[in-house]
Formats: structure tokens, sequence, C-alpha cells
């Protein structure tokens, strides 16, 4: 069931976007209030997470996970009758 009308590889794309930008708050607030070693982390966490996130939702690697979404969750033109 699939409310939103989205294929399940867009799904995954934005679930993989919301992890890295969570991520990347987590790393801003470690940043903003720790000290050391911890604010350091802080800033490479939310670096990474910053340069990685349009890498990792437009990996064609990930395709294969996708395409095993697809095979379990219903497209979007099938629901619409379109498929």
């Amino acid at each position: 069931m699939n409310p939103f009308k989205y294929s399940p590889g867009q799904i995954a794309k934005a679930l993989i976007a919301a992890l890295t930008s969570v991520i990347a708050l987590l790393g801003l607030a470690a940043a903003t209030f720790g000290d050391g070693t911890f604010a350091t982390i802080g800033t490479w966490a939310t670096a990474a997470a910053v340069f990685l996130t349009p890498i990792l939702v437009f990996l064609k690697k990930a395709e294969p996970w996708f395409g095993m979404l697809d095979r379990v969750l219903p497209r979007a033109a099938d629901q619409r009758g379109e498929g």
C-alpha cells in the first residue's frame, strides 16, 4: 500500500536523503554544543553528510535495492490503472 503514489525507488531515495540530513543536523548540534574532540567529530560528520547526500541519492549501485523494493511494493502507475 503506497498512499502517496510514489515508486519504491523514490521513497528509498527520500529516506536516504532524510537519514543523511539527520546525521548532518546531529553533527551540527555536536559542533555547536560540544567541546574539543566532540565538536571536531560533529563538524566532520556534518561535512561528510552534506557531501555524501547527493552521491548516495543518485548512486547507480543502489538500483538493485530499489528494484527489490519495486517487486515488493506496487508501482504508482499500477495503482492508477495505467500499468
